[in-house]
């Protein structure tokens, strides 16, 4: 195997994906637009008392005090509707009210209610809105029956509890982000080996001595220096990197070998660029999916693990967001790696056969 043929080749494949202004252009704009983003959304989280309830009669006394110490409060119609907006995070929490709890309350009976809460609640939150709804049920006691109240709260977490974790919107955005440029940039790859394909320079540069293995060398090379390249950048300038850096970067790494593997998978079936542009498309669709179990947690189940996009997600999240360590997402790394290979591998079979 030559290496000065592999660089060489390295060195023209680079200067074709650049001489293609649409992805030139893509991956510039994009990777300036993403930092952008990042940088333009809020840093800090919100933490308004705010919580949905769902009662058949809510007497006005009870929203009447509590409206009066800056809390926004939302009736739904049904005990259904509001764990879902909960599950949604259309609100942090959720009461539910029975008729049996109002009549206890207005009893002065010892009560017992259970509130619902969204995965990722502040402490603060939690321990405000505990304190508020004592003082409004007490009142609400008082005024109907002149009797104290003893008042027992019970939590449910719906979702993965992540009390005191609390992220801002563009914390959560992040490892989207920096998977969204690894992912584009398998479109890049596979377009150019298809136009290579149909042009005829591939099956031409199998019957030199370069051979089947640098062929494919250089291109992988030329996948992931583009793919890691970028996504490092992105990194750099919104902060990933202050913390872990060497852990990011093997998983950006790793990350690159998992999108360059699907490059050479979808191009070894596709007919050409628009055949490799339509399959792409469809693949980054399903790749984005975890993300949403970041964005929004709890909203995913077991089954987003399948996509091979999760561990990448999941790794970057962990380790940006929560500092963690090797011990926590090798797993994960394992699996970027096992997956990469394999599809690589598999892009390689078909695409020599293809050839042949």
């Amino acid at each position: 195997m030559n290496a000065k043929a592999i660089l060489a080749l390295v060195q023209k494949d680079l200067t074709l994906y650049f001489r293609n202004r649409f992805f030139a252009f893509v991956s510039i704009l994009g990777l300036v637009a993403y930092i952008a983003i990042y940088l333009l959304l809020p840093a800090d989280v919100e933490e308004d008392l705010t919580f949905a309830v769902y009662a058949p009669t809510i007497p006005d006394v009870f929203i009447e005090f509590l409206t009066g110490n800056d809390l926004n409060v939302a009736k739904l119609d049904s005990q259904e509707e509001l764990r879902q907006a909960v599950i949604d995070q259309e609100y942090p929490a959720g009461l539910v009210l029975t008729g049996d709890t109002i009549m206890a309350i207005a009893r002065g009976d010892d009560t017992e209610i259970t509130l619902y809460l969204a995965s990722d609640v502040p402490v603060e939150y939690l321990d405000a809105i505990q304190t508020v709804l004592r003082l409004a049920f007490n009142e609400m006691s008082y005024t109907l029956s002149g009797n104290p109240l003893n008042l027992q709260i019970n939590e449910e977490i719906i979702g993965p509890d992540m009390a005191g974790q609390q992220l801002a919107a563009r914390d959560r955005l992040l490892p989207m982000l920096a998977v969204m440029i690894l992912v584009i940039e398998m479109m890049g790859l596979g377009s150019l080996i298809a136009e290579e394909v149909s042009a005829g320079t591939l099956p031409a540069l199998l019957i030199t001595p370069i051979g089947v293995p640098g062929l494919f060398i250089s291109k992988a090379v030329v996948g992931i220096l583009l793919a890691f390249t970028q996504a490092t950048i992105l990194m750099l300038f919104t902060g990933g990197l202050a913390w872990q850096p060497i852990l990011i970067l093997m998983t950006l790494l790793l990350g690159s070998l998992l999108v360059t593997g699907l490059a050479f998978f979808i191009a070894s079936f596709s007919t050409d660029m628009m055949s490799v542009m339509a399959w792409s498309i469809l693949v980054i669709i399903i790749l984005v999916v975890p993300s949403y179990g970041v964005i929004f947690p709890g909203t995913l189940n077991s089954f987003a693990r399948l996509i091979p996009s999760f561990y990448l997600f999941d790794t970057i999240h962990q380790v940006v967001n929560f500092d963690a360590t090797f011990s926590v997402v090798s797993s994960n790394l394992v699996i970027l790696l096992i997956m990469g290979i394999g599809f690589m591998l598999a892009g390689i079979v078909v695409m020599e056969r293809k050839l042949r």
